[in-house]
C-alpha cells in the first residue's frame, strides 16, 4: 500500500519541483507526485474574479510504495528544501497520516485526475450561522475555524507531519443577496 510524503519547497517553486519530480524520479519511486491548488473569488476592479493559488504554500505531496528509494533518489535532486521526517542515515521516512491523506485525496476530488479544491457553496442562516450546502468542505464542518464571508473564504486547519497548518478555502455564497453580504 502507498502513502503520502510531504517534502518542503520554497514557497513558489511547487509547480517547478513537481515538474523535475516527475522528469528526474523513477515511477518505482515515485507513484505520483502533486501540489494542491485552490479556487477562491477575490474582489478586485469592482468586481469578483475567480483565481488559483498554492493551497499549501512550500509543500509538494509524493505518492509512493517505495520510501527508502524515493528519498535515496530525491536526495540527489536541489529542488528542495527538506524532506519532511527523514532520518537521513536509514533513509527511513515517515508518511503523513492516513486521515490526512484521505483529507486531502478528498477536497481535491483524486479521482478526477486534478489536485484542485473547488469552491463549496454555502448558505447563511439566521443569526450569521453558516451552513456547508455542497462542495469539498461538506461533512468537514469541524476544520473549519472561522469564515470570512465578505472576503468569501473559510479557515480550515489541517495537521502535516504534527504541525498545525491553516489554508483559506473559496466559499461561494448561495444566497448573499438576501443577507447583504
Amino acid at each position: 500500500m502507498s502513502n503520502y510524503y510531504v517534502i518542503q519547497v520554497y514557497t513558489g517553486s511547487e509547480k517547478k519541483a513537481v515538474e523535475s519530480i516527475k522528469k528526474n524520479i523513477s515511477k518505482e519511486a515515485v507513484i505520483d507526485c502533486f501540489y494542491v491548488i485552490k479556487r477562491r473569488k477575490k474582489k478586485y476592479l469592482g468586481s469578483w474574479h475567480l483565481v488559483e493559488e498554492n493551497c499549501f504554500p512550500g509543500y509538494v505531496f509524493l505518492e509512493s510504495d517505495n520510501p527508502k528509494e524515493m528519498a535515496r533518489q530525491l536526495s540527489s535532486l536541489r529542488i528542495f528544501a527538506k524532506l519532511l521526517a527523514l532520518d537521513k542515515e536509514t533513509f527511513y521516512v515517515q508518511p503523513i497520516d492516513q486521515q490526512e491523506r484521505i483529507f486531502i485525496d478528498r477536497i481535491t476530488n483524486r479521482d478526477s485526475g486534478e489536485r484542485i479544491v473547488e469552491l463549496s457553496k454555502v448558505e447563511i442562516l439566521p443569526g450569521q450561522k453558516v451552513s456547508i450546502v455542497s462542495g469539498p468542505m461538506k461533512g468537514l464542518e469541524g476544520r473549519v475555524k472561522k469564515y470570512d464571508l465578505h472576503r468569501r473564504k473559510a479557515i480550515v486547519e489541517i495537521t502535516i507531519l504534527g504541525s498545525l497548518v491553516q489554508t483559506e478555502l473559496g466559499i461561494e455564497i448561495l444566497n448573499k443577496d438576501d443577507e447583504g453580504i
